[in-house]
């Protein structure tokens, strides 16, 4: 199963909407309160290997960001991490082997993508950013 395929049968079981444009899909999580957090799947090259990628934004980094408390959180994740994204992004970036994971592997960690980015987002500026 590739990881478009797998975003999309995720869709299909949470109610999430599922896009895809050129090699990147998306699949749009609804939250509590009428928020909604976007993950976006691809393939990529993790140290000389095909990997599924999985990442979400939280919002920008700017002078308020409280690098420790994101450093703290990092440690108490089980699939995902904080990240810096396309250089001043703070998101979530998950990797894992598509071909080897199969979608009832792939809901936790999109569950906790979904979760951690919409509550950092909140801390940060109680807005829904993505």
């Amino acid at each position: 199963m590739t990881i478009h395929e797998m975003l999309q049968q995720v869709a299909l079981f949470s109610s999430g909407r599922y896009r895809r444009e050129k090699d990147v899909s998306s699949l749009e999580i609804p939250l509590p309160d009428g928020r909604r957090q976007v993950i976006y799947g691809r393939i990529g090259v993790v140290r000389g290997e095909k990997a599924g990628i999985l990442s979400t934004y939280v919002g920008e980094c700017g002078p308020g960001v409280d690098f420790p408390r994101l450093l703290s959180i990092n440690a108490s994740l089980r699939y995902s991490r904080i990240a810096l994204l396309e250089g001043e992004m703070i998101g979530l970036i998950a990797f894992f082997e598509p071909a080897a994971t199969s979608i009832r592997e792939c809901a936790p960690i999109l569950q906790e993508m979904a979760a951690v980015a919409d509550e950092l987002e909140r801390a940060a500026s109680g807005r829904d950013e993505r």
